[in-house]
């Protein structure tokens, strides 16, 4: 896997109106495959928050694994409504989510992975999310 620079930016907009952003510098891992983009990355890696990331990038379509203190696997397609169960230190509980938008585009050394959704957890609507996952090649050390 090629090693990257990842950058992710997340906007989030919630139910009663309050805007928060929040953007992360990380080092990652990089693999095109036949069908998808592959993408790894950790964050707050040594600590006991510590959350591995795997985002698979398709053409139509995005999967996002975090396993951590909190874990999921979640499929975001626009147009559909998905579901998966959240395992948390206190319990699990479901996370739908509505895909408003989803595209993906590669750069000559790096790309931008863009999706926007609507969250709900255990049935209450959380808000509206835009999430922007850009990374560029770090040249491997000889």
């Amino acid at each position: 896997m090629q090693p990257i620079q990842v950058s992710i930016l997340s906007k989030i907009a919630t139910e009663d109106g309050d805007e928060q952003t929040i953007e992360q510098e990380l080092e990652g891992r990089f693999k095109e495959r036949d069908d998808h983009w592959l993408l790894k990355y950790t964050e707050k890696p040594g600590t006991s928050e510590q959350v591995q990331t795997t985002v698979k990038a398709y053409e139509k379509e995005v999967t996002v694994i975090r396993q951590g203190e909190i874990s999921y696997r979640q499929r975001y397609r626009p147009e559909e409504i998905t579901t998966c169960v959240v395992t948390t230190p206190g319990g699990n509980m479901d996370m739908e989510v509505n895909t408003l938008d989803y595209s993906r585009e590669q750069t000559g050394d790096g790309g931008l992975i863009r999706f926007t959704f609507r969250l709900r957890m255990g049935g209450e609507n959380m808000g509206r999310y835009q999430l922007s996952i850009g990374w560029t090649e770090v040249p491997e050390a000889t």
